[in-house]
């Protein structure tokens, strides 16, 4: 009868005990963890992010065909997919929603976009789809960063343009006016006359034209304004006839 007895304090021990075990908190295990038992867990920043390949990303068969610049200084870009030669075109910021893939970006100089789908972000070069890359999260915000500075001189660049419209036409003023214009078509034309050219309608003063005679490069005139002929070649014309 004792050892029953015995057997059943003993059960009755066990189960209270198993009872308050199931109850502990976490925090008893804590000194455990902070142990590190099983080493340091690994940083999940210093874990290499896996990029795949263009040939593997939603850009694979997508050729960049052409970047223009609009008049307001956006950029617009044409794409060829080469598996079906079919053709969109979108300007920086505007998103195809049938192909789910919006153009974050489109540098000028270096004939580049930038294209995203979904998680994937890729680059395409001018004419070449194998010289694509898909970037990296890092490489996003670096992108990023360059493409608003872009966007920054775009924008300078079209302000300048409407403050150049916007600027009056200035007509250039004339070097010569009034008397020194007259001069000056004066001394010209007697500068074409010597040199045998075709004389500009201009009317030589009397002292100008009767300088040029005095040259011998006019014949003199009279008060008619009739060629003076010498006596002797006048004589001359007179036996010939």
């Amino acid at each position: 009868m004792k050892q029953l007895i015995f057997l059943a304090a003993l059960c009755l021990y066990s189960a209270t005990a198993m009872a308050e075990s199931a109850v502990r908190e976490f925090t008893d295990y804590q000194v455990i963890l902070d142990r590190q038992p099983f080493g340091t867990p690994p940083d999940p920043s210093q874990i290499p992010e896996r990029v795949v390949p263009v040939s593997e990303s939603f850009a694979a068969q997508m050729v960049l065909s052409g970047i223009y610049e609009l008049e307001d200084g956006n950029l617009r870009v044409a794409i060829t997919d080469k598996k079906d030669n079919s053709y969109f075109s979108l300007m920086v910021g505007e998103k195809d929603e049938a192909l789910g893939i919006e153009l974050l970006d489109a540098d000028y100089e270096k004939e580049e976009a930038t294209l995203q789908k979904g998680d994937e972000t890729v680059v395409l070069s001018m004419g070449n789809a194998s010289a694509g890359q898909v970037l990296s999260t890092v490489e996003k915000q670096e992108r990023a960063k360059q493409a608003e500075a872009r966007r920054m001189s775009y924008a300078e660049r079209r302000k300048q343009r409407m403050l150049e419209r916007q600027k009056p036409v200035e007509v250039p003023k004339p070097i010569y006016t009034g008397e020194e214009l007259e001069k000056h078509l004066q001394e010209y034309q007697m500068e074409v006359i010597r040199q045998g050219l075709p004389p500009l309608p201009v009317q030589l003063t009397p002292d100008r034209d009767a300088q040029l005679v005095a040259e011998g490069v006019l014949p003199p005139v009279d008060e008619e304004g009739y060629e003076v002929v010498p006596e002797e070649a006048a004589e001359e014309e007179y036996y010939e006839e």
